[in-house]
């Protein structure tokens, strides 16, 4: 076991595309078992995702028990009791600011809130790509006939898709925000933070430092992340930024990537059969 891994307290992985494989969706079994080795160990786990409170994973949630959850890029943070450590939202003013801007150049807007999506423009550009991210629609909720905002909580994030021509415009009109891409015209709108003062807001609750943390990531919402944490970790098929700021680039999430990081850092010690070639 190296220094760094002997230090290392929590271990927190984005979902999408470092434990749950992006279209399919899959959880690989080797993943599972890695995970679990790693919580038997005493690391504590933590999930960081772009993804609000009510969307994240059920398959990966049924099999690994994790005791922090970082939402929607670091704006809303809690332990497995439901014990609140950060909730950022955006105000009244922002919000209705965000719903005229978007009517008026019509590109799609959906708020992350407490309980659900709300969609207040472009409903069939956003139902798109949530059946595509995360393949259910339950969790969204037409507003385009709603007279204003109407919601019992404020947003904690918005996910828009932005024609090229209006996006200097609407970072123009909104520079308290953070515009990230995540899919081709497609954007997470944060307040100023991410995934790594997520983080950051367990390290204080626990008293560990962010050297005690190991993450993964793949996509530009990681980056911070990768970045802040004592050791960060890429995967195989992670975006080109992401590669040259981890510590180390395993292999793809589909096969076995956080395995192969886990034991090359020596925090767990059984290798684990890839059974995700074999299906």
């Amino acid at each position: 076991e190296s220094e760094e891994a002997s230090m290392i307290k929590l271990a927190i992985f984005g979902v999408d595309g470092a434990q749950v494989t992006k279209g399919n969706r899959r959880v690989t079994a080797s993943c599972v078992k890695a995970l679990n080795e790693l919580s038997r160990k005493g690391v504590r786990l933590a999930i960081a995702s772009g993804r609000p409170p009510f969307a994240m994973e059920q398959s990966l949630l049924e099999q690994v028990s994790f005791d922090y959850f970082v939402c929607s890029n670091g704006a809303f943070v809690r332990n497995a009791q439901h014990e609140v450590l950060y909730h950022y939202s955006f105000t009244m003013e922002e919000t209705r600011s965000l719903i005229h801007a978007f009517k008026k150049t019509d590109n799609a807007l959906m708020f992350q809130c407490q309980d659900a999506a709300h969609c207040y423009h472009g409903y069939k550009r956003i139902a798109n790509m949530l059946q595509n991210f995360l393949g259910r629609l339950d969790i969204l909720v037409d507003e385009r006939e709603s007279e204003g905002y109407l919601q019992d909580t404020m947003p904690l994030a918005a996910v828009a898709k932005i024609e090229d021509a209006d996006l200097e415009m609407m970072k123009q009109s909104f520079p308290q925000f953070l515009f990230t891409p995540f899919d081709t015209c497609f954007y997470d709108i944060n307040g100023a933070h991410d995934k790594a003062t997520g983080v950051s807001h367990i390290c204080e609750a626990m008293g560990w430092s962010m050297q005690d943390v190991i993450s993964f990531g793949d996509d530009y919402n990681d980056l911070e992340m990768i970045k802040a944490c004592g050791i960060g970790v890429a995967m195989g098929d992670a975006r080109e930024a992401v590669k040259e700021a981890a510590d180390y680039v395993s292999g793809l999430c589909s096969r076995n990537g956080i395995a192969q990081a886990l034991l090359h850092y020596g925090l767990i010690d059984r290798v684990c059969d890839d059974e995700a070639v074999s299906e």
